[in-house]
């Protein structure tokens, strides 16, 4: 088939270049369109085949996947619901019971609770059995990540690049971290303190010290400011500021994520407050 040059520039260049004539006089195309046979199929035919047998291949080298994964995040959902829940009505019991019996300091309620009300003293939640999660395993964790050494004499030494650094904590893991709340849409929760048992998607969940009785909280993200530290050494720590409406996504999708830079209209009742 050969039309020539006018073909090639008025029917098939006019849309991808805008002077079809240039490329021909360059000598970038050539000035005949020519069809060649092709060979039935019988190429894709076969590249089928041998898709086919590579699949099979790698399906038996392949790790098959836990069986029952699906059910057993549903379970884990469910019994993390259910510690929230059962840990929330002993607290409020306990409180309960301290305001009937003039009870003002802690060590006495559990020995109330833990010699007539075992089931209650067993439920209530224990800031002190998290606090090791944070102490000596979640510091240790990010100071690893920031590549902090183990002994410090001073913060001002420390060569640590701020842009790799606040990657590396967006993509880190914040359970076992200690939180406080810097500012928030919500006024009740302003101010409180705990250590993150549970990072989800919408919420942290976390265990406060109590006068008298711990308890559990969840923090929305949302319209929320937190603050955490990481410690240098037994003086000095490094201060960093967690936008809760940037971080609405699982530990476990944001360690494969990338942050990017966008508007942030809906941040600006953070300043004006």
């Amino acid at each position: 088939m050969n039309r020539g040059p006018s073909f090639i520039t008025e029917c098939i260049l006019t849309k991808s270049a805008p002077n079809a004539g240039k490329l021909l006089d360059e000598n970038r195309l050539q000035e005949t369109l020519l069809l060649l046979p092709t060979d039935g199929g019988i190429a894709s035919r076969l590249k089928n085949q041998n898709k086919k047998l590579r699949l099979l291949t790698e399906s038996r080298s392949k790790t098959a996947p836990h069986r029952g994964y699906r059910q057993i995040n549903k379970n884990a959902k469910k019994t993390l619901k259910e510690y929230i829940n059962t840990s929330r009505q002993a607290a409020s019991h306990a409180r309960r019971i301290a305001s009937e019996k003039n009870i003002t300091t802690r060590t006495a309620l559990y020995e109330y609770l833990e010699k007539h009300h075992p089931d209650v003293f067993k439920s209530i939640p224990r800031y002190d059995k998290i606090l090791p999660m944070h102490e000596e395993l979640w510091v240790n964790y990010v100071r690893e990540i920031l590549n902090i050494p183990p002994i410090v004499p001073s913060a001002l030494k420390l060569n640590i690049n701020g842009a790799n650094a606040l990657v590396k904590l967006s993509m880190a893991d914040y359970n076992g971290c200690l939180l406080s709340v810097a500012k928030s849409r919500n006024a009740n929760v302003c101010g409180m303190t705990g250590i993150v048992i549970w990072d989800s998607q919408k919420d942290f969940i976390i265990i406060r010290r109590g006068l008298l009785v711990d308890d559990v909280k969840c923090i929305p993200k949302k319209g929320t400011v937190f603050n955490f530290e990481v410690p240098v050494n037994d003086d000095e720590a490094l201060q960093y500021t967690i936008l809760g409406d940037r971080f609405k996504y699982r530990s476990s999708d944001r360690a494969g994520r990338k942050f990017k830079s966008r508007r942030c209209d809906d941040l600006l009742y953070y300043i004006e407050r």
